[in-house]
């Protein structure tokens, strides 16, 4: 019988190929790493690794063994989350990941309220680049995510569902110097620092075109903004201390617009708006965790997009 456990050792230490390291990410000593990967090789009555001065190499039965490890690995996985469906909601594990938009527009809000009718339901929620999001979508690592859809869209492994659509508005802090202008041009929004989020590939170019700052990512095609962060509140955080101009969907800075902090400018265009969705694996049912999220994040979509008409409304 193959411990998995060791198993997993000696995959890790095979994709480090150094003991010191593979130690490390598993967050073991370097000594009970060898006696796990020993004890392997014991039970198997195989050697499974080459020990050298720069580090270790399998063998060619480490090889075979690693070749079928990981499918193994990924099986019990599956296996463990299969069970775990069975048992329910208020028992399961929710691996979630958000975009950066996302994140702070529905995915917060609904895991709160979700935490609140099910206090026992594990939740593991991941935020950041959507492509290293979707790569975990792809790996099994995480149940479901909403992110940005124009690049899950192309991946025919993926399901995506789209949620409501939300301009995107520059803003900057109260008594900032491009208020003295009644209508500001896009030339002199940029004239000024510049810090937002990356932003998609589908509007790189032609934000990249209007701006004339910043620079487009030669591998990914996303446009990478002169002061690039990673949360919209560390941007709302640079422009309320600076000149700089940010953008973010209008009920991102709702709160701080009625509180007289920031200003929204008066410079719109119908191509600056999110797009991002639920996205899963195809082939993956998704938990009772998952749909009670689902049915909480369109229920705050909706109160969303109904705050932000009530906004423009007041504001014409």
């Amino acid at each position: 019988m193959i411990d998995l456990k060791l198993l997993h050792h000696a995959l890790t230490l095979a994709r480090y190929r150094n003991f010191a390291r593979a130690a490390e990410a598993l967050d073991l000593s370097q000594p009970a790493l060898s006696r796990s990967i020993s004890g392997l090789e014991t039970d198997l009555g195989v050697q499974l690794f080459s020990r050298t001065r720069q580090g270790v190499e399998p063998t060619a039965f480490g090889e075979r063994l690693l070749s079928r490890g990981g499918k193994l690995l990924t099986d019990c996985a599956e296996l463990e989350r299969e069970l775990a469906l069975m048992q329910g909601l208020e028992l399961g594990v929710l691996r979630l990941g958000a975009g950066p938009y996302a994140a702070d527009m529905c995915v917060g809000p609904a895991l709160g309220r979700l935490t609140s009718r099910h206090p026992r339901l594990r939740i593991e929620l991941n935020t950041g680049d959507w492509r290293w999001i979707l790569e975990e979508i792809l790996l099994r690592r995480l149940d479901l995510a909403v992110v940005e859809l124009s690049v899950a869209e192309q991946d025919p492994r993926l399901h995506t569902e789209a949620l409501p659509r939300h301009g995107a508005v520059f803003y900057c802090r109260a008594g900032h110097p491009l208020l003295r202008e009644a209508a500001p041009t896009i030339e002199q929004v940029f004239a000024f620092p510049f810090v937002c989020t990356k932003l998609p590939a589908r509007a790189a170019q032609l934000f990249y075109r209007l701006a004339k700052t910043g620079v487009i990512d030669p591998d990914t095609g996303d446009y990478l903004p002169p002061i690039k962060v990673d949360t919209i509140a560390l941007a709302k955080a640079i422009v309320l201390k600076s000149d700089a101009i940010a953008l973010a969907p209008l009920g991102l800075i709702a709160g701080e617009v009625e509180s007289g902090e920031l200003v929204a400018l008066p410079f719109e265009e119908a191509w600056l708006h999110t797009r991002y969705g639920f996205v899963h694996l195809k082939d993956r049912a998704l938990s009772p965790a998952c749909h009670a999220f689902v049915a909480e994040a369109r229920v705050v979509e909706a109160e969303r997009a109904e705050a932000e008409r009530r906004i423009s409304a007041r504001a014409a």
